[in-house]
């Protein structure tokens, strides 16, 4: 097989997806494969029946598009040598091939049950160094090295600690870092887009086109790197910004998807050994969401979470805040809340809470923040945070909070007459 040898991958979001040789050794490796049976979205197909899609299609994605937002802005700016910007090219790729193979079960849904507080990205790293997969990744470090010299190398070590920010030593790791893990990053270009498309719905759609074409660089007076975006793709950017908010609102918070995330804790809380996966990467890549299928199928007899699930047995949901809740609304939730517990008894309810903070840019004038994002007026080369140039962005400053309570079918009538009764006594009273 030559070194310049070129494979395609046809994608239904981005067209065909290019990868080389040793990249499609990683991505034929069992670590990899085993991403097809993790869904990107966990239950959300029991709500938008197309969701089916699996992190191994948007890792392909993000790949896809890492690519092409860095080869963008190197082009635009000419800032590296040949060299650079294909061993950078390199870099990005792999970190977004890697990103999400430490994904456990239905992706976030069960991210809490890893031992000892690790996260999905600890995963990935162990899995990248652990497996087959860091063989490929030497082997792409060896070519590079035959081609550029040895300070061209790449390693699996280096891949993961450049992926979680852990390498400081080059300040350019951490601008490339910026292109996967950032306000204006791939991965979540990929997702929402991906996501909108096989949930058949509009909310994750943004011009991705004018987004990617309207990326620069910025140097700072230190000469440090920040990843910009010109004046004119603002609009692109404060576009991508809310596609997020009502993807999270209305999609990745919905009613029936939350609940069916807390039964799958609850269940593997109680089926996994000790309550949480395996530490050992071996065991715990031989889970995924066909055998935690399977565990559910043989379980339901007995537990009522895993019958739930299998029989899409879904809670009625009696009442919910808005995303941002006043003081008065979240004083009726305690008030309905606490009457419920009362009246009811806490058995016969569940409790959840949604939150997410839509952006983490600072709204401040500050650009040396690391969450800040630069706007690049390209006519009089001012430098403006985008906070202070959006108003978009200045107000969408209150994270998402979404309180709910669900019910059990046979308490569903007397649940809803209480909270009825407290409504409409909050009424009178106003």
């Amino acid at each position: 097989m030559s070194a310049n040898e070129i494979y395609e991958f046809r994608d239904p979001v981005h067209g065909f997806i290019q990868v080389n040789d040793l990249e499609l050794k990683i991505i034929d490796s069992f670590p990899f494969q085993r991403l097809r049976n993790i869904k990107q979205l966990a239950f959300s197909h029991y709500v938008y029946h197309g969701a089916e899609h699996s992190r191994f299609g948007h890792s392909l994605g993000v790949m896809h598009l890492v690519t092409k937002a860095f080869m963008t802005v190197v082009e635009k700016t000419n800032i590296f040598d040949i060299p650079q910007k294909e061993w950078y090219t390199q870099i990005l790729r792999l970190i977004a091939l890697i990103h999400d193979i430490g994904h456990a079960p239905f992706s976030h849904a069960s991210e809490e049950l890893f031992p000892d507080d690790l996260k999905h990205e600890d995963y990935s790293c162990m899995i990248a160094t652990q497996t087959e997969i860091g063989d490929y990744i030497h082997e792409i470090g060896e070519r590079f090295k035959k081609l550029y010299g040895k300070d061209y190398d790449i390693t699996p070590e280096l891949i993961c600690s450049i992926y979680k920010g852990e390498n400081i030593e080059n300040p350019d790791f951490m601008f490339l870092r910026k292109f996967m893990d950032s306000e204006l990053d791939c991965d979540k270009m990929d997702y929402l887009l991906r996501d909108s498309l096989y949930c058949g719905v509009s909310y994750g759609k943004f011009d991705l086109e004018r987004l990617i074409n309207t990326l620069t660089i910025w140097k700072n007076d230190e000469g440090i790197l920040h990843l910009a975006i010109e004046k004119g793709g603002m609009h692109a950017f404060e576009e991508f910004v809310l596609a997020r908010y009502f993807m999270f609102t209305q999609v990745y918070f919905h009613k029936t998807r939350r609940f069916l995330d807390n039964m799958l804790f609850s269940f593997l809380k109680s089926a996994l050994k000790e309550g949480k996966y395996p530490k050992d990467i071996n065991e715990f890549l031989e889970y995924d969401d066909v055998t935690i299928s399977e565990l559910i199928r043989e379980k339901s007899k007995e537990n009522e979470c895993a019958e739930r699930l299998l029989k899409r047995k879904i809670m009625s949901c009696i009442y919910e805040t808005p995303p941002h809740a006043n003081k008065d609304q979240e004083s009726i939730h305690n008030l309905i809340k606490n009457s419920l517990i009362q009246k009811i008894g806490k058995e016969n309810l569940l409790f959840d809470s949604a939150d997410k903070m839509i952006h983490q840019i600072p709204v401040k004038y500050e650009l040396d923040s690391e969450k800040a994002i630069p706007i690049i007026d390209e006519k009089n080369k001012e430098v403006m945070s985008i906070s202070i140039a959006s108003e978009v962005i200045k107000k969408m400053t209150e994270p998402i909070n979404i309180k709910r309570i669900y019910v059990t079918e046979d308490k569903k009538e007397e649940a809803e007459e209480i909270v009825n009764e407290i409504q409409n006594m909050m009424k009178r009273s106003n």
